[in-house]
């Protein structure tokens, strides 16, 4: 065979997914108690528990949770936590009981 014209081998390109998964996304059930002690550019620790089948992960501050977070990125995160992956979630924006996060590797 002749001639596929891409050179063939292998690409370059760093193929660890977890050390760039991140997404922006609101926190689903908050916690008002928690959301009243925060401020733009916080972290809270990023928390993955299986229960079952499914996947919760949820924002932690001081051992309280001030959030879940139900982005696309769970079951991805939830397999780069078990390969020893660290995550937090920054406080972008606070707005009465909405909080906007942008989860991203530790």
């Amino acid at each position: 065979m002749s001639g596929s014209g891409g050179g063939g081998g292998w690409v370059d390109q760093p193929t660890d997914d977890c050390a760039r998964l991140a997404q922006q996304t609101t926190l689903n059930s908050p916690n008002r108690m928690v959301l009243s002690g925060l401020q733009k550019g916080d972290l809270l620790e990023v928390r993955v528990s299986k229960i079952g089948r499914g996947v919760v992960v949820e924002a932690v501050r001081n051992n309280q949770v001030a959030g879940s977070i139900t982005s696309s990125i769970i079951q991805k995160l939830a397999e780069c936590v078990e390969n020893g992956y660290e995550y937090v979630a920054e406080v972008l924006d606070i707005q009465g009981g909405a909080c906007r996060i942008h989860v991203r590797v530790k």
